[in-house]
């Protein structure tokens, strides 16, 4: 962050972009090179917008309490206290700098979004970015809080994806995969219909195929200046990562598991990989349940083969989806307090007796203890 503070017009004009999409689609990718831009600060992934935003929206009268309360339901969310590395006491001190009747929870996440070291050299801070598969499912929440944000929609060629969600997470149902490619990109789809002007899709392999035209049009699209200095990020994340590796083994542990691409310059290496590492029956479900929507973005099913028990997989797993989904939807709705309650009895389930699901998972990779 600069050391000059911006006024409180200045950060309500700030503009602000998220890119959405189903994880293991480019997003981390996409996300290193904007923040490789010298007037683009780009955040690490945590959804703090919306783990805070049901209990402090709606706070019209800022007070010091408030804010402190403020800045400790913040690091509650682990993904936040683990990977954004913001002093506690230095934010309270920004927060403190501002009159506390010209806040609100908006200016409030800007100003987190401002504390944000990166490892790249910034001139100015000219568009604030945040990465998080799971705002996907948060779109009109978001467009609530900042209603002139912008939208980078990354997509991927869903067998692709599949294997890739599935190599990083040890996820082996491939059906449900699918449909987690599948729902993720309707769901952005249906805010793009609402909101076009908003949008902006690029395709994963257009990327990589062709970083230069389509960085020139994205950085447009952003009102951004292009510098093709951002292709070379590589350099800066292999020496951080270089650094990391014999004082923080969980990061490093992570980047090698699931974004060790970072550490190279842009390839198309990825592509078409599903031909080699999917069988046969793999493809036929795959393409059952996600080829006719893929077509869409050109990504065109190379089988079409139906069969009573992809329908009964297809539905099986589009169910559990929703499912997760409402819970999703749910967790993030319901009081701070009964969020706390769930967080540590998810914590107890894991650590006592070794009970693992997808709500612990963060937790679990994150903490030691």
């Amino acid at each position: 962050m600069s050391d000059k503070l911006l006024t409180i017009e200045e950060i309500k004009n700030l503009p602000i972009v998220f890119i959405v999409g189903k994880g293991r689609s480019g997003t981390s990718l996409l996300q290193t090179i904007l923040d490789a831009n010298p007037e683009v600060l780009t955040a690490n992934e945590s959804p703090f917008v919306i783990h805070l935003k049901q209990k402090y929206s709606t706070v019209n009268k800022w007070t010091t309490e408030k804010l402190d309360e403020f800045i400790i339901d913040l690091y509650t969310d682990v993904r936040f206290s683990f990977l954004w590395k913001i002093n506690a006491d230095n934010l309270k001190k920004l927060f403190n700098s501002y009159p506390l009747r010209q806040l609100d929870f908006s200016i409030l996440c800007k100003l987190v979004y401002l504390s944000v070291s990166s490892p790249f050299p910034k001139e100015k801070t000219s568009l604030l970015a945040d990465k998080n598969p799971i705002y996907s499912f948060f779109i009109n929440e978001l467009t609530e809080l900042f209603p002139n944000a912008k939208f980078i929609h990354i997509i991927r060629d869903y067998r692709d994806n599949v294997i890739s969600t599935r190599k990083a997470f040890k996820i082996k149902n491939v059906a449900r995969l699918a449909q987690s490619w599948k729902r993720h990109n309707r769901y952005i789809d249906y805010y793009k219909i609402k909101h076009p002007t908003l949008f902006y899709t690029l395709r994963y392999e257009d990327l990589v195929t062709n970083p230069e035209k389509y960085l020139s049009e994205l950085f447009e699209f952003l009102t951004i200046s292009f510098d093709s200095n951002v292709l070379n990020f590589h350099k800066t994340t292999r020496r951080i990562f270089n650094d990391e590796r014999t004082n923080n083994d969980v990061m490093t542990g992570i980047v090698d598991k699931i974004h060790v691409n970072l550490l190279n310059p842009i390839n198309t290496e990825r592509i078409d990989k599903w031909k080699n590492e999917l069988t046969i029956s793999e493809i036929e479900v795959i393409d059952y349940i996600t080829g006719d929507y893929a077509k869409k973005y050109n990504y065109f099913p190379s089988s079409n083969v139906q069969r009573l028990s992809y329908f009964f997989s297809a539905n099986k797993s589009n169910l559990i989806l929703f499912t997760n989904y409402l819970i999703n939807k749910l967790y993030y709705r319901l009081p701070m307090k009964v969020r706390d309650i769930s967080r540590a009895v998810s914590k107890k389930l894991y650590t006592k007796f070794g009970y693992f699901n997808k709500y612990n998972e963060i937790g679990a990779k994150y903490r030691k203890d």
